[in-house]
């Protein structure tokens, strides 16, 4: 079987298909990602194959006429730009993967050119969230629709409103907040987590045998005055600090307790952290819970503020509010995660739920199933 990946070109929406597909790969299917030169390392270690598009298909992460990144990609402004300019392009891949002759294809919610594509080519279609599902009846969808001045744009309709046949998602089913409005249609495979090749030069020895708290906020979202904050709260304690921030200007005063890098190596660091202070995306979250790592949670945008709720609500870790967050409620909210009992033996036992779960397996599983379903229908029809 030769199956096409469609997945928004970002870390968060690629990263949890990889062990999918890998287990794809070794039961000996084909396996294409259509995606930007970024990604092509990292798939091709899996053992699929790539098909470079444009980067005009990825998202675009800098304001217009400007060298300054947005803080805020996830903005309505923002979104409808990028989903709006990749439907424009789609029709110009459609006679390469005409030419593919493919069984089926996964793609994301929010890769409207991929499923423009399918539906096009009357190619079978499974969608594969990247963290949260969300549908135009959960209160997720009411959520996201505060974010909009009068009527839902039709480019975002587009968006949410749609469920195909197989509907998967990356995470346990009681990490969905309204997982009531789901019917059996959507598979909860829980999420897998695969050894990236990542050539950084991080020097991890600093942090082993050191109580060590990570923190970042993902690799689209940009927040200066949140990195001064964590500066601040802990320069020259007792703690080990790694800090994702590609906006540390050079007269920053870094302190020696802190290494400071644009990019780490996540999963090797989380390996060896005791917090984690993230933004609260959904793949940091399932990565950090997978390593047995309490959360401390600012949420930015996006569907972060319900990943959090969710995490404090299982008693998994602490949210606090990026818009009024000091010195001082970072300090504390350390604190009583680190002497919360309660809470770190929550986490020990989400870990070993999450590692007994093997999503990659369910998600090949499913997908082989559904994709030779489809097309022996199509063949005795």
């Amino acid at each position: 079987m030769k199956i096409l990946f469609f997945m928004m070109p970002a870390h968060g929406h690629i990263n949890p298909t990889l062990p999918v597909a890998k287990e794809l790969v070794r039961r000996g299917e084909q396996v294409v990602y259509y995606t930007t030169e970024e990604f092509e390392k990292k798939i091709k270690e899996i053992g699929a194959e790539v098909r470079v598009i444009h980067d005009k298909f990825g998202i675009q992460m800098h304001e217009e006429n400007t060298n300054q990144f947005s803080t805020n990609v996830s903005s309505p402004e923002v979104l409808i730009k990028n989903l709006s300019r990749h439907i424009k392009e789609a029709p110009q891949l459609i006679e390469q993967v005409k030419s593919e002759e493919v069984d089926g294809i996964v793609c994301d919610p929010m890769c409207l050119w991929g499923r423009t594509i399918s539906e096009q080519l009357h190619i079978p279609r499974v969608l594969f969230y990247s963290g949260i599902v969300v549908t135009p009846d959960s209160p997720i969808f009411q959520y996201f629709s505060t974010s909009f001045d009068g009527e839902i744009p039709e480019v975002i309709k587009k968006m949410f409103i749609v469920k195909e046949e197989l509907n998967i998602a990356p995470i346990l089913r009681e990490f969905q907040p309204d997982s009531k409005y789901l019917d059996d249609q959507y598979e909860f495979i829980g999420p897998s987590i695969i050894k990236r090749e990542q050539e950084l030069d991080f020097p991890i020895e600093q942090i082993k045998d050191q109580p060590t708290i990570f923190i970042s906020l993902g690799s689209v979202i940009h927040n200066p005055h949140f990195n001064q904050i964590c500066i601040d709260a802990f320069a020259n304690t007792e703690w080990k600090v790694v800090m994702v921030s590609k906006t540390i200007l050079e007269n920053t005063n870094i302190p020696p307790n802190f290494l400071i890098n644009p990019f780490v190596p996540q999963l090797e660091v989380l390996q060896h952290s005791d917090i984690f202070i993230s933004h609260g995306g959904v793949n940091s979250v399932m990565e950090s819970l997978w390593f047995g790592v309490p959360l401390l949670l600012v949420p930015q945008s996006s569907d972060q503020p319900i990943v959090a709720a969710r995490v404090e609500a299982l008693n998994l870790g602490l949210v606090l509010d990026s818009n009024t967050l000091t010195v001082e409620q970072l300090r504390e909210a350390v604190k009583k995660i680190s002497s919360n009992l309660s809470l770190q033996r929550n986490v020990k036992e989400m870990q070993s739920t999450l590692q007994k779960c093997k999503g990659n397996i369910r998600g090949a599983d499913v997908l082989q199933d559904y994709f030779r379903k489809k097309n022996s229908q199509y063949f005795s029809s």
